[in-house]
């Protein structure tokens, strides 16, 4: 039997550090003589390009090359490179080259994405200041190696959840675009279901439903703290705590009145609720007249650019005056539960995918747990050797 060691990452891996360079010696335009620089803020995409002159052929990435943040939020986390690009913020992590094969790339991979890894770089962050983790650091982290053949399989098994992660996650975007574009078809008219015709009646918002702004009320943190119970407390994009009584129990819409999220739409901004709830001050309650549907009503609300009915200056806002005014284009209900029902079905399809997506990862992750740790061992034609 082999026994190996646990190694420093620094025995088996060299660092590279990336190179600092001022935003004015740095172009927008790449032109010859010039590589495409990377900032950590986008790591790997094409958001922000910028150029440095190619004076740097020892710090450039390749494709595949693993990379770890020195500084920032997001110190510690890694990377592949998608491209032979300079970075700023960050060091490449590669394996030394050796005599003897002792460590596999993906395998490396797979443990610096493993909680063990993260573990251990808590450890090793800077107190004081900004997160910082240094790649002299990173060296003293030690990792646990089996056989060369056993990393290996190792990895291999991995990768095939990795591969299931990944199509599941395609499969989500392209749900959403599907669903996306039926939204725009569906909730516009420029698509009807057979049976329905006639014209779609538009209206202003408050023919549609009837503010109950009056009934609303805001609790401060600190008095939430000494009512917590069962009923969800309700802010502009969602639920923010739960207290020990309520102020509605019916369906509503919530239309947020303010905040940031009027204008990135980060969350939803339109939704509905149910049941015994109570609603702060930075929401609009809206029921749902008896001529509409509230799953339809929601959704074409939750489809429109807020921007345009911003109200606020320092602060985007949507007060009620300027929602009454907002158009809805509305068909019969029939029409409308009809709309609702199938973006609802699409709706469910990427629940179930983002279920299985949670699931797949969970499932990866206490593999990693046991795999990475020796606590499951998977056998090999060239060995069956133990972790030290």
């Amino acid at each position: 039997m082999d026994i190996f060691h646990k190694k420093k990452l620094g025995d088996v891996c060299n660092f590279t550090q990336g190179e600092q360079i001022a935003s004015k010696d740095t172009i927008k335009e790449l032109k010859p003589g010039y590589i495409r620089y990377i900032y950590i803020r986008d790591l790997f995409t094409n958001k922000y390009p910028v150029f440095v002159k190619d004076e740097y052929p020892n710090k450039l990435l390749s494709l595949g090359d693993i990379v770890m943040v020195n500084t920032g939020n997001t110190s510690g986390s890694v990377y592949k490179a998608k491209e032979g690009v300079l970075c700023n913020n960050a060091f490449k992590i590669a394996i030394k080259e050796s005599k003897y094969d002792t460590l596999d790339k993906n395998f490396l991979w797979a443990y610096l994405n493993s909680d063990a890894r993260e573990k251990m770089l808590k450890r090793l962050f800077n107190p004081a200041g900004q997160p910082h983790v240094g790649h002299k650091n990173v060296a003293r982290l030690e990792i646990g190696l089996p056989p060369l053949p056993e990393q290996q399989k190792i990895a291999k098994i991995l990768s095939t959840w990795d591969k299931a992660i990944s199509t599941t996650e395609a499969l989500i975007d392209n749900s959403k675009q599907q669903k996306k574009a039926l939204m725009q078809q569906l909730l516009t008219g420029k698509k009807r279901f057979a049976g329905f015709e006639g014209e779609w009646e538009e209206v202003h918002l408050k023919n549609c439903v009837t503010f109950l702004n009056g009934k609303r009320k805001p609790i401060k943190q600190e008095e939430r703290a000494n009512i917590q119970g069962i009923y969800p407390y309700y802010g502009a994009t969602g639920i923010i705590d739960y207290v020990n009584d309520f102020i509605f129990d019916e369906e509503l819409i919530l239309l947020g009145e303010d905040g940031e999220n009027i204008l990135s739409r980060a969350l939803p901004h339109v939704f509905i609720i149910n049941g015994k709830t109570w609603v702060n001050n930075h929401a609009h309650v809206l029921k749902a007249n008896n001529n509409m549907n509230p799953t339809f009503l929601c959704m074409y609300l939750e489809s429109l650019d807020y921007r345009k009915f911003n109200s606020g200056s320092a602060q985007p806002k949507l007060n009620k005056a300027v929602c009454e005014k907002i158009p809805v284009r509305v068909p019969i209900k029939e029409e409308q539960q009809k709309i609702a029902s199938v973006l609802t079905n699409a709706d469910k399809e990427i629940e179930l995918l983002e279920q299985q997506l949670a699931d797949l990862k969970q499932e990866k992750k206490a593999l990693m747990q046991q795999l990475l740790t020796g606590k499951r061992r998977v056998k090999t034609d060239e060995s069956e050797a133990v972790w030290a």
